[in-house]
């Protein structure tokens, strides 16, 4: 906006009209205008020091309105009323006003200027600006500030439910579910929830900013928390927070709040809920009938604007529903694995020793080297100290032992030693939940057969071990197997208290009193 009375002010000061253009940020051609229309008028900054710049305007130029330059003024209280009609947009209106300027050879606004007036108008009449809404471009969000009640199926105690509320702008098609907390994983699942029920996900998301999506509230650069920025990434949409205290930001879900999550509300306030599920299934039976319900003030119902103007443009899901993810270090053991809450993931064994971010979900185990995902497990979550371990993560010579030992290998050796032999290895292989940990108890037994006595005297150890106990370990059978050997050979072996102790013909071979031994 010009100042006039610091020009006026620095021409009384004989301050050079450039010196002014550039003191001032205009151009020279406006600071020459006013004051040639200050001379015409007799008018110097004496006279109109005591004016403010509006006042000081129309007795420089008393034949323009304001904000004016010679150019028609719009009818702004006429604009406002159509655009509240449908379709119809600030450009339209534009174009139209040109139209009639031209017509009646007045000079119109250009198309910046037309708007920023209007919004001027807008702001100094308090009118309410209608913005105009695209199909499948803004899904807003909220909890309701009403609650509803469902009883616990074992205590019957009562339990306060939080109603989450997701609403398209264009079509006003709603979503609304409860929960018993309004805590992340709440505001999470509703809106996985939510983005199912509506069959895709819309370009913007605007929420309210709650802590449990919003970090730090800010009007330029609002930062989100970590779960809710993946959120957005993985359902292809653009999260931008309302302003604080402005919930004109969100009017449909506002709306919504307070006419079908109130009234859904209200309408089932006298049933009595056995647990959460049963309540959101009548609410659920509510939305479809609010859903349904034809509008009061245009055409069709928010169901059928939804499936004829939105469901076609909405974002496509994902394969897979996102999931709340923790993050950790990890640092790679020797054995080339991490350890996740008890149990142990395989990253390539060239990572030894680096400390690695995983991403922890309740079905996956993502392991990170920076920005770049090396790889993926399913999480192993009915037993702890389980291991998931895969052959390409292995160093050379340990994919090879891994070829050498399978279970299938163990079966044939002892099938070519013998029956009891093959049943005693069956019954080791099958007696540990990770099968990789029986393999040196069969490597073992096996390798009896390779000593003294061979396979005849292997079978007959592995023949008593299954008589003594239904799973053989190696130790059991070893111990039959030398004792085999020692009863071959004639001597007498006895066991005492304590486990096997030397017998009377030990001593004998040695010399009677006297012998230095």
């Amino acid at each position: 906006m010009v100042d006039y009375k610091r020009i006026l002010q620095l021409r009384m000061e004989d301050v050079s009209q450039r010196a002014i253009a550039e003191a001032l940020r205009c151009s020279r051609n406006t600071v020459a205008s006013v004051l040639m229309a200050a001379t015409e008028q007799g008018l110097g900054y004496m006279e109109v020091a005591a004016l403010d710049n509006s006042e000081i305007r129309h007795l420089l130029f008393p034949g323009l309105e304001e904000g004016g330059s010679g150019r028609a003024q719009p009818d702004f209280a006429c604009i406002h009323s159509e655009l509240a009609r449908p379709n119809v947009t600030l450009l339209i209106l534009w174009n139209e006003y040109a139209s009639r300027c031209r017509a009646s050879d007045e000079i119109p606004y250009q198309y910046s200027f037309f708007c920023e007036q209007y919004r001027r108008w807008a702001h100094r009449t308090k009118a309410t600006m209608k913005i105009p809404r695209k199909p499948a471009e803004i899904i807003e969000v909220d909890w309701a500030g009403d609650t509803m009640e469902y009883f616990d199926p074992l205590t019957g105690e009562a339990s306060t439910a939080y109603l989450f509320v997701a609403a398209l702008t264009f079509s006003a098609y709603a979503f609304v579910e409860a929960f018993p907390k309004m805590d992340l994983h709440a505001w999470i699942s509703a809106h996985v929830h939510a983005f199912e029920h509506f069959g895709g996900s819309a370009r913007l998301l605007v929420p309210d900013n709650l802590r449990t999506g919003v970090k730090k509230a800010d009007r330029y650069e609002p930062a989100l928390t970590s779960a809710y920025a993946a959120l957005s990434e993985h359902y292809s949409t653009v999260i931008v927070p309302a302003r604080v205290t402005k919930p004109k930001d969100k009017p449909v879900v506002e709306g919504s709040v307070g006419h079908i999550a109130n009234t859904i509300s209200a309408t089932l306030r006298n049933r009595r809920f056995i647990g959460i599920y049963e309540l959101n299934e009548a609410i659920a039976d509510e939305l479809e009938i609010l859903n349904s319900k034809p509008f009061q003030k245009r055409d069709d119902s928010r169901v059928i604007v939804f499936k004829r103007d939105e469901l076609p443009l909405l974002n496509p899901l994902p394969d897979m529903p996102f999931e709340i993810s923790e993050l950790k270090k990890c640092k790679v053991a020797p054995n080339y694995h991490i350890q996740v809450d008890y149990c142990f993931y395989s990253v390539p064994h060239r990572l030894i020793g680096k400390t690695l971010d995983v991403r922890v979900t309740a079905r996956i185990v993502e392991v990170f080297d920076g920005t770049q995902r090396i790889c993926t497990h399913l999480r192993i979550a009915d037993r702890k100290g389980g291991y998931q371990t895969l052959e390409e993560h292995m160093p050379e010579k340990h994919r090879n032992y891994l070829r050498d030992w399978s279970p299938v290998r163990f079966r044939d050796w002892a099938k070519r030693v013998g029956p009891n032999t093959e049943e005693v290895i069956e019954r080791i292989l099958t007696s540990k939940k990770i099968v990789e940990q029986s393999y040196r108890s069969c490597f073992g037994v096996l390798s009896l057969a390779k000593k003294e006595g061979g396979t005849r005297r292997l079978e007959d150890a592995s023949l008593r071990a299954l008589g003594m106990a239904g799973i053989p370990s190696y130790t059991l059978v070893k111990r039959l197997w030398a004792d085999w050997v020692e009863t071959e050979r004639g001597q007498e072996r006895s066991l005492g208290d304590k486990g096997f102790v030397r017998g009377s013909t030990y001593f004998s071979r040695w010399g009677g009193e006297g012998d230095d031994r």
